[in-house]
């Protein structure tokens, strides 16, 4: 039979280990080509997106026709005319956030059951690991309660909300002051009165369960509220709310801590 001597045995060894290698390193290879061209293909189709929204928003909605001796009905909400093809291609579509100067331009999705489908695919239900922004099923999708809730992913690329962590600081909070949000019938700007950072799921801790504070009922709530946002906020915005305002709040991982949060709480303004 065949032996090999000791230094065969070595010239294996060593030529094994390197084809091991060699193995993972075109496995990885391929792993990180394959994330880069879902990324590629990410970014091209949410550009199509918002190109598709701005190509349609000089459009002119169709005027009702409520003809002369006909009963007066009851007036039926009208989809802003930039999201109508969007609507009928995918009726999850629940509005549009826009930050101007940053990455932020993407469709906000909602699904009454379900805050996670739709962090884990795109605009045509296919899986993503850049998913897409969500409003918490919680909310009203029209965007008709006081607190609107926004989740998205903190990516590592600064799509989706990884841009938001440049907000801690506060010289780029005050070139990027505000937040356009649009539901599918009305356009909204929101000034930021806070930015904080939080945990999630540690309530024995005692941290500002912020993500709880959706359907507000009160002025206590309310005020509670808006009170924990500027105490924990990193730096004094110079806006403030009131009870009776409209508020936004945007929410993203923070790995300083464990479950955290970066938190952006906007307050709806009329220019």
């Amino acid at each position: 039979p065949f032996h090999l001597t000791r230094n065969g045995r070595r010239f294996a060894l060593k030529m094994g280990t390197m084809i091991a290698f060699m193995i993972m390193f075109a496995f990885v290879g391929y792993v990180i080509y394959l994330q880069a061209q879902m990324d590629y293909k990410s970014a091209e189709d949410l550009e199509a997106l918002a190109k598709s929204v701005e190509a349609s928003e000089n459009k002119k909605p169709a005027a009702s026709d409520t003809g002369a001796g006909k009963p007066v009905q009851k007036l039926k909400r009208v989809i802003l005319p930039q999201y109508e093809g969007l609507y009928e291609q995918n009726p999850d579509l629940a509005g549009w956030l826009r930050i101007p100067d940053t990455v932020i331009d993407y469709p906000v999705m909602y699904l009454k059951d379900d805050n996670d489908f739709y962090l884990k695919h795109n605009f045509r239900k296919e899986e993503d690991n850049n998913g897409l922004l969500v409003l918490d099923k919680r909310c009203d999708r029209n965007g008709d309660g006081i607190s609107v809730l926004i989740h998205g992913h903190h990516m590592k690329s600064g799509k989706m909300f990884g841009s938001l962590k440049k907000y801690e600081s506060k010289a780029y909070e005050e070139e990027h002051s505000k937040i356009y949000y649009d539901t599918l019938y009305e356009q909204r700007v929101y000034g930021i009165i806070g930015v904080f950072i939080s945990s999630v799921y540690n309530s024995n801790r005692g941290d500002f369960q912020y993500y709880d504070y959706i359907d507000i009922r009160n002025k206590e709530e309310f005020d509670t509220y808006v009170q924990n946002v500027k105490e924990q906020s990193l730096y004094d915005t110079g806006l403030d709310a009131k009870f009776g305002d409209e508020l936004i709040t945007l929410s993203t991982c923070e790995y300083s801590r464990s479950n955290g949060r970066l938190v952006v709480v906007g307050r709806r303004i009329y220019e």
